[in-house]
């Protein structure tokens, strides 16, 4: 199956996971991560899909799956075990044009869910065209056995400095090589150290030229807390 890789953005949108039991729980979990408003249809469904609705993180509807569910709907997602349940949400979903996956079941997809690993604002998408599963759970972890939890913070800082740069000088021509600078220095080594000295030393030199003193000095304090945050997660961890 060919497929066109996207990141979709659907924070604050309504979407729809039909399948209460542990698949569900985990789409309902991925869903909530991108800032979804999720709904569940599920007579069934897990403790913890039952404490969230409670809490009012989600709608959950222990009834049937109907067509009308998927009224008002961004996406929808089946993961249930009951095979005519989840073509009815496939043959529903897209006869009203919306985007629908089925757990494991390619051909009555209209996207497909890669495996992912997230740290923070960095995601890493693997996908095989429904192919093989079980080869990007393979390749997810031997990613994340690259790609530590130190990208998380990582990401942050270079979003910040990002920020700062393009306050102080949007449009210049010299900001890309600037950019890809920052990306190829020793960063994220220092990050990964707790080295806040020489995080900052290392800021001042590269854009002590490109931002007026007060700014770089706000940017070195907020790295250095970025920095602290990180030595902080790792001890409790």
């Amino acid at each position: 199956m060919k497929v066109y890789p996207i990141f979709m953005h659907i924070e604050g949108k309504s979407c729809l996971v039909v399948g209460g039991g542990a698949v569900g729980e985990r789409k309902v979990q991925d869903l909530l991560a991108a800032g979804a408003k999720v709904t569940v249809v599920s007579r069934e469904a897990t403790p913890l899909l039952h404490s969230q609705a409670g809490q009012g993180l989600i709608t959950l509807r222990q009834e049937d799956f109907q067509p009308g569910h998927l009224e008002g709907m961004f996406l929808a997602i089946a993961a249930t075990n009951d095979q005519p349940v989840n073509e009815a949400v496939s043959a529903a979903a897209q006869a009203r044009g919306l985007p629908v996956n089925v757990v494991d079941q390619p051909a009555l997809c209209s996207f497909i869910v890669p495996a992912t690993i997230r740290r923070g604002d960095l995601v890493l998408a693997i996908g095989t065209g429904g192919r093989s599963p079980a080869l990007a759970k393979k390749l997810r972890q031997e990613l994340e056995r690259t790609f530590g939890p130190e990208y998380g913070p990582y990401v942050e800082l270079l979003g910040l400095i990002r920020e700062a740069v393009l306050a102080s000088r949007r449009d210049h021509p010299d900001n890309q090589s600037l950019f890809t600078a920052i990306a190829a220095s020793p960063l994220l080594t220092l990050l990964r150290a707790n080295d806040q000295a020489g995080l900052a030393a290392l800021l001042a030199e590269l854009l002590g030229a490109v931002l007026p003193a007060p700014r770089l000095a706000e940017l070195q304090r907020r790295a250095g807390a970025v920095c602290q945050s990180l030595a902080q997660a790792r001890q409790a961890f």
